[in-house]
């Protein structure tokens, strides 16, 4: 996973791009390399390195203050705030890490490809702007929590208005309009099982000022009592059923998606973790 961003640079009356690239590797280590208007003909530099994901790296977003990596461990997701002289990254202090969070989305048994395409969680948003992602926790369920990419706290939980299933969605920014002091406007479009389209406006809760009023109430993803009523609608066994029992057998008639095994166990490891450190969330 690659992502980029380019910089205006004029000094010393040298005009050209300040070029950044960041990426993550299968081993975890995230990278960024830039390359210098003066050093044209050579090849990007090695800037900084992160090395504190134990999985595979997923996605990498580089933004003009943050740097944000996921991993395959569940979505692991760390960030850190980048310091900025005249535009370009600088070293000094350096970068400064802000948050470690996951972005949990608990697999089917019997996912499809088309279905990971239609929900995948971001991040979404201009580099320059709030960057966010968008949490659909179960396979089947009518909410999706949206929380910034930066920290990963709450933003807001996005709830189907007629209560069907949230089978796709995707973010989408239009322009503002030409009235002075006009913003661009952000949009979440969730396709749901009954064929219907919902459109949801973030403008008004990524407004810093409600963001704030927000931040008292709700620190991220889930909290645990919102977990396990979302898993309600699903099959948590390992298996259809380990011992013979009446036909037709209650598993295979269960009408909610079944969970991977690997999810069931990190649903273990995370009650086991809660009875020893207190409520944590996903």
């Amino acid at each position: 996973m690659i992502s980029y961003r380019t910089t205006g640079y004029v000094a010393q009356g040298l005009c050209g791009n300040w070029i950044e690239i960041a990426y993550g590797t299968k081993s975890g280590i995230v990278r960024i390399i830039v390359q210098h208007p003066e050093t044209v003909g050579h090849g990007p530099q090695l800037f900084q390195t992160f090395t504190v994901h134990q999985s595979s790296v997923t996605k990498v977003r580089l933004s003009e203050k943050y740097l944000v990596s996921v991993c395959s461990e569940y979505n692991h997701g760390r960030s850190w705030a980048l310091t900025r002289f005249r535009g370009m990254i600088s070293t000094q202090p350096g970068s400064t890490p802000v948050a470690s969070f996951k972005i949990v989305s608990l697999d089917s048994v019997d996912s499809l490809l088309s279905n990971d395409a239609g929900n995948d969680f971001g991040p979404f948003g201009e580099q320059d702007d709030e960057q966010v992602f968008v949490q659909k926790v179960v396979p089947e369920t009518d909410q999706l929590y949206v929380r910034l990419a930066s920290n990963g706290k709450r933003v807001c939980v996005i709830q189907s208005v007629d209560g069907s299933s949230i089978s796709s969605f995707c973010v989408h920014e239009c322009e503002g309009s030409s009235r002075m002091g006009s913003r661009p406007r952000r949009f979440i479009f969730t396709g749901h099982s009954n064929g219907a389209i919902q459109m949801w406006d973030l403008t008004t809760a990524l407004d810093p000022s409600f963001e704030s009023h927000q931040a008292k109430n709700f620190a991220g993803g889930p909290s645990p009592e919102e977990l396990w009523k979302l898993l309600d609608q699903c099959d948590l066994s390992n298996s259809h059923c380990s011992t013979p029992c009446l036909s037709p057998c209650p598993a295979i008639v269960s009408s909610g998606p079944r969970i991977k095994a690997s999810n069931v166990q990190f649903l273990n490891q995370l009650q086991n973790s809660e009875s020893n450190s207190g409520p944590s969330q996903v």
